[in-house]
């Protein structure tokens, strides 16, 4: 049986709570913004490594309509039945790239804000693990106990990653130059880090809702 509202709920408060970490952190504690640009940075990679899990696991089919992208010069649909091996393959070359050149940004960032602190890695760590744990939470939840593996293909998710991690990245990017140009006060941080939790939120819901609107590729698992 498809076990949807209860991984969810757990997933979701795991979320809420792994981004609570950062936004303590900053009201109690002054954490400060180059610290918050290399956990989210971190994040993502961490979004990396549970989406490659995800696609080694897929059982799903790719039936549903995909977006118009493409790897290595191929349409997406040409990856559709290439086994998962191969398309998790794929997905680490240009996720890769994209998380590295991402990173390269935020080490350099203090760059344009001399003014700014450097990272520091206490900090980083702490807001790191927490936030690296809900995927884990949800990976197990949504993705394993939940089901989510029956109904979702491989392709399907070499391609969910972009739209969730561009969409908030690019608005963390965008807000971490507002705050810096304002001087990083602790006010416009917490803005930050609360956008960024909604974003979150919203993505996760929408990641999940999808795949429970997708029937099983095996009927008699449900």
């Amino acid at each position: 049986m498809y076990r949807s509202w209860p991984g969810s709920r757990v997933a979701a408060a795991g979320l809420i709570l792994a981004n609570a970490v950062p936004l303590v952190g900053v009201a109690a504690f002054g954490w400060d913004l180059h610290s918050l640009l290399v956990v989210y940075w971190l994040e993502s990679g961490a979004v990396g490594v549970a989406t490659v899990a995800k696609i080694r696991r897929a059982e799903g089919d790719d039936g549903q309509r995909l977006p118009s992208i493409q790897f290595d010069g191929r349409s997406i649909d040409w990856f559709v039945g290439r086994g998962n091996l191969l398309v998790a393959g794929v997905f680490v070359v240009h996720y890769g790239l994209f998380w590295f050149v991402h990173g390269v940004f935020v080490l350099f960032f203090p760059l344009f804000f001399p003014d700014l602190d450097p990272a520091s890695p206490a900090v980083v760590a702490v807001a790191a693990v927490g936030l690296a744990a809900y995927h884990a939470v949800s990976y197990r939840a949504n993705y394993i106990e939940a089901g989510e593996y029956e109904r979702t293909g491989p392709v399907t998710l070499m391609t969910q990653p972009y739209r969730r991690v561009f969409v908030l990245h690019l608005t963390v990017v965008l807000g971490a130059f507002g705050v810096a140009g304002l001087g990083a006060p602790i006010g416009a941080l917490i803005v930050m880090v609360l956008v960024k939790t909604a974003l979150d939120l919203w993505g996760h819901w929408k990641e999940h809702e999808r795949a429970r609107r997708r029937p099983p590729s095996n009927p008699t698992a449900e």
